[in-house]
C-alpha cells in the first residue's frame, strides 16, 4: 500500500473515532442538562416546602387571617410569594393596593384591607368575567375592595404578540399604589408580558414609598418586564432594591430603600 492510501486509510480511521467521541461529547453534555435541571428542580421542591412550613408557623396565630385555607398548586401562587406577601401586608401596612390578576393572593390582600387595614384600597384587575363570577364571592368583602373586569389588548413587541390589560388608565387614574402586584394577565411565551407595570410607572402611579411584585420571573418574559421596570425607576432618578424569592416558582421584589427591609423577612 502507497504512503498516500495509508494515509487516507488512517485518516479515515481517526475521523471516525473523531466523530465517534463527538457523538458521545454531545450525549454526556446532554446527561449533565438533564442532571443539573433535574438538581434545580430537587432544590425548588426543597424551598418550597421550607416556604410552606415557614407559612404555616407564620399565620398560625394571625388576628386578621381569618381564612388560613389556601390552595397553592398548579398555575395559582406558591408557597414563597404567598409567605412573603402576608409579612409584606403585615410589617408594612400598605394603604393603595394595585393587584393584577385574581387568584389566591386576591384571598390574602382581600382580608388585610377586610380586617386589618380598613381604611386601605385594593384594585384587583382581571380579565375573564367567568373567573370573577367565580372566584369573587370566595374573597373578603369591603367598600374599599374592587374587582375591575379588563378585556386585553394586544401588541407586537420584538415580532412576538403580547397582551396587557386595556385602558387601565381608567382605574388606576392619579392612584399612588405603595403596593403592586403582578401576577397577570397570562405570560407565557411572551417577551414583553404583563407589561402594564411599565405604564403605570411612566404615568406616576408609584408612590414614593413601595413595594413592587413581579411573579413567575423563572420565565424570560416575566424576567425582562421586571427589568425593563428597574430601568425605568432608576431613569426616573428612583433607587431601587432588587432581590428574589426561589421556590417552584420565582417572584422579584423591588422596592424603595424605605422599604428595603422586607428583603429580610
Amino acid at each position: 500500500m502507497s504512503e498516500v492510501a495509508e494515509t487516507n486509510k488512517i485518516s479515515k480511521e481517526l475521523n471516525k473515532i473523531y466523530r465517534h467521541l463527538l457523538q458521545n461529547d454531545k450525549k454526556v453534555a446532554q446527561l449533565q442538562n438533564d442532571f443539573n435541571r433535574v438538581c434545580r428542580q430537587m432544590q425548588g421542591y426543597y424551598k418550597e416546602l421550607n416556604f410552606a412550613d415557614l407559612l404555616h408557623d407564620t399565620i398560625i396565630n394571625s388576628t386578621w387571617l381569618h381564612d388560613k385555607s389556601f390552595s397553592l398548586h398548579g398555575w395559582a401562587a406558591n408557597y414563597s410569594f404567598i409567605y412573603m406577601l402576608y409579612r409584606i401586608l403585615d410589617n408594612t401596612k400598605p394603604q393603595n393596593i394595585l393587584e393584577m390578576g385574581m387568584g389566591q393572593t386576591s384571598r390574602l390582600t382581600s382580608q388585610y384591607v377586610a380586617y386589618c387595614n380598613q381604611n386601605a384600597t385594593l384594585d384587583i384587575i382581571e380579565n375573564d368575567s367567568d373567573w370573577i363570577a367565580t372566584y369573587q364571592p370566595q374573597l373578603a368583602q369591603n367598600e374599599h375592595i374592587k374587582v375591575h373586569q379588563r378585556d386585553l389588548e394586544f401588541f407586537t413587541y420584538d415580532k412576538t404578540e403580547c397582551r396587557k390589560y386595556k385602558d387601565l388608565n381608567e382605574i388606576v387614574g392619579n392612584t399612588k399604589y405603595d403596593l403592586i402586584i403582578i401576577d397577570g394577565p397570562w405570560g407565557a411565551e411572551q417577551k414583553l408580558p404583563r407589561s402594564n407595570m411599565l405604564d403605570l410607572i411612566k404615568n406616576g402611579n408609584v408612590a414614593d414609598d413601595f413595594v413592587i411584585i413581579f411573579d413567575d420571573t423563572e420565565r424570560k418574559g416575566e424576567k425582562n418586564t421586571s427589568a425593563q421596570a428597574i430601568k425605568l425607576l432608576q431613569e426616573q432618578s428612583v433607587e431601587t432594591v432588587v432581590f428574589h424569592r426561589f421556590g417552584i416558582k420565582t417572584q422579584t421584589y423591588i422596592t424603595s430603600l424605605t422599604k428595603s427591609f422586607i428583603q429580610y423577612l
